[in-house]
C-alpha cells in the first residue's frame, strides 16, 4: 500500500456538529457539517484513503453506554455510503482526559497505528481537525496540520499555540478543495 494518500479526519466538529454536552449518543445530536458530503466524495474519488481518527470520552462506561455511540456512528457510516463514501478505518479513542492513555489525541497512538496499518509516511499525510489536540497530534507525528474552523476551531485558532506549519481554513470543503488543488 505504500504510497497512497492518507487523510485523517476528527470527527466531532469537522464532519458532524459537535453538541454542547460533547457526545453524540443519539440519532437526534447528530448533523453533519455543510458540504461534508461533496468534499469526503471528491477527496476519495482522487485517491485519498480516509481515516476517522476521533476522542470519544467515557465511550463503553454507564455514561455513555456503546449502543448510545453505534447508533450515530453506524447511521453516519451509512449515509456516507448511501452517497458513495467510505472510511477506510476508524480509530476511536474511549479514554478520559485523565486516564493518561496513550491513544488519546493528542497523544499520537492511533494516527501512528493507522500509519503502521497503511505503511504510510506520516510526514505527508494531512491531519485535519477543529481543536489543538488534534493538530498537537499530527504534530507529533510529522503529519500535516489542518485547521478548521467548525466546531472547536474558532476558539483554537483565538487561543493560537497550535504547530506553526498549521494551515487554517473555514471547513472541511475549503480545506479538501486545497488538497485537491495541491496534487
Amino acid at each position: 500500500m505504500s504510497g497512497e494518500r492518507i487523510l485523517f479526519i476528527d470527527r466531532d466538529g469537522t464532519i458532524i456538529e459537535e453538541p454542547s454536552d460533547e457526545q453524540v449518543d443519539s440519532l437526534q445530536k447528530l448533523r453533519l457539517l455543510p458540504g461534508v458530503i461533496p468534499a469526503l466524495l471528491e477527496l476519495q474519488r482522487a485517491g485519498y484513503r480516509l481515516v476517522l481518527v476521533s476522542n470519544q470520552d467515557g465511550l463503553g462506561t454507564p455514561s455513555f453506554p456503546e449502543p448510545s455511540f453505534r447508533e450515530p456512528q453506524d447511521f453516519l457510516r451509512d449515509l456516507l455510503a448511501s452517497q458513495g463514501i467510505e472510511f477506510d478505518a476508524e480509530f476511536f479513542c474511549p479514554h478520559f482526559p485523565a486516564d493518561g492513555c496513550e491513544c488519546r489525541k493528542p497523544q499520537p497512538a492511533m494516527l501512528l497505528e493507522a500509519g503502521r496499518r497503511f505503511h504510510a509516511d506520516l510526514g505527508s499525510v494531512p491531519c485535519v481537525g477543529d481543536s489543538l489536540r488534534d493538530l498537537q497530534a499530527a504534530e507529533a507525528v510529522g503529519a500535516k496540520p489542518m485547521l478548521v474552523l467548525t466546531g472547536k476551531g474558532e476558539k483554537t485558532l483565538r487561543e493560537g499555540n497550535f504547530p506553526k506549519n498549521t494551515v487554517i481554513f473555514p471547513d472541511l470543503a475549503f480545506a479538501a478543495s486545497a488538497l485537491l488543488a495541491s496534487d
